[in-house]
């Protein structure tokens, strides 16, 4: 029934194992003992956890874990699937059967994923502060560049003219009430949101979209004159029209988990097979170096 994807069942189902179990229960019932010592040696051999399916979760959180790791979206993600793994053993351990009880596993993940649902969304709340004016900073310095009519997002716009000075006159208001928000939240300046440790995780496992020397040109020269009635300088407008036109904006590395991605996928389920199933990311155009964080130089808070 499940066509090409049938051996991924057996991956990660490892159904082998239940009906080699479901062979021993019927081999053990044909021995001719007595209803209670077949219901005894089931126990005693874990027969009865098997059938349950107490091997199939153990492979799954094996499975989730290993995905977790190769994804690497942030730490809590990582951390709540090492629990549950701890937490399986742990029953398992203590069961005399040798075989954890389903439901008390099933209710200490959900316990697990409450603990952790805090920190997710802290941590997606804070990103999300930095990510946002990263983006706006661009907008706006590059709306100042002599070709922003002619280059997305202002060339989709119906006037693409009035588009480019909406950006000019409005972004700069937008990032200071947005710096207020996270102000507020989480007592985070807008230089500050950046030393949280989201931006050093995305950094060291390839989520961050822009170049090290472009991030640093948005935040040390750009960042402190975005603000309200104010204009960047030719000097710095002609640095942006630099690193456009020359390609220096966006990180080489972007493309790099999803390609991480696809290699613990393929230790799975075979050797360009993440490929076949799935579109991998077309190899970025940029001229900018690789990110060296021990050589990224925050800006003076």
């Amino acid at each position: 029934m499940l066509g090409a994807t049938a051996a991924d069942a057996d991956v990660l189902l490892k159904d082998k194992a239940i009906i080699d179990s479901i062979e021993k229960i019927t081999s053990l019932g044909e021995s001719g003992i007595s209803y209670p010592a077949f219901l005894g040696e089931m126990i005693k051999q874990g027969l009865d956890k098997a059938m349950e399916g107490s091997i199939v979760s153990r492979e799954a959180q094996v499975y989730l874990l290993d995905a977790a790791r190769a994804n690497a979206s942030n730490p809590f993600y990582i951390r709540k699937e090492e629990e549950k793994l701890y937490l399986f053993d742990n029953i398992k351990k203590a069961s005399r059967a040798n075989a954890p009880n389903t439901l008390l596993y099933t209710l200490g993940c959900e316990k697990i994923e409450w603990t952790y649902q805090p920190d997710f969304n802290k941590w997606n709340k804070i990103k999300e502060g930095w990510e946002k004016a990263i983006f706006w900073l661009d907008e706006w310095i590059t709306s100042w560049c002599s070709f922003a009519p002619h280059i997305a997002p202002w060339a989709q716009a119906e006037n693409p003219k009035e588009a480019v000075i909406e950006s000019q006159d409005c972004v700069p208001g937008k990032l200071r009430v947005w710096e207020n928000i996270n102000q507020r939240y989480f007592n985070l300046s807008l230089q500050e949101l950046f030393r949280h440790e989201s931006f050093a995780w995305d950094v060291q496992y390839h989520w961050m979209y822009w170049s090290q020397d472009y991030m640093e040109f948005l935040l040390k020269e750009i960042e402190p004159v975005c603000k309200p009635t104010q204009t960047p300088n030719a000097e710095l407008i002609s640095k942006a029209a630099y690193f456009h036109k020359e390609k220096r904006k966006i990180n080489p590395a972007v493309g790099e988990p999803s390609l991480r991605y696809a290699k613990y996928f393929d230790s799975y389920f075979g050797e360009g097979e993440f490929k076949k199933r799935f579109e991998l990311p077309e190899k970025v155009e940029t001229n900018a170096a690789l990110w060296i964080w021990e050589n990224f130089s925050f800006p003076d808070v």
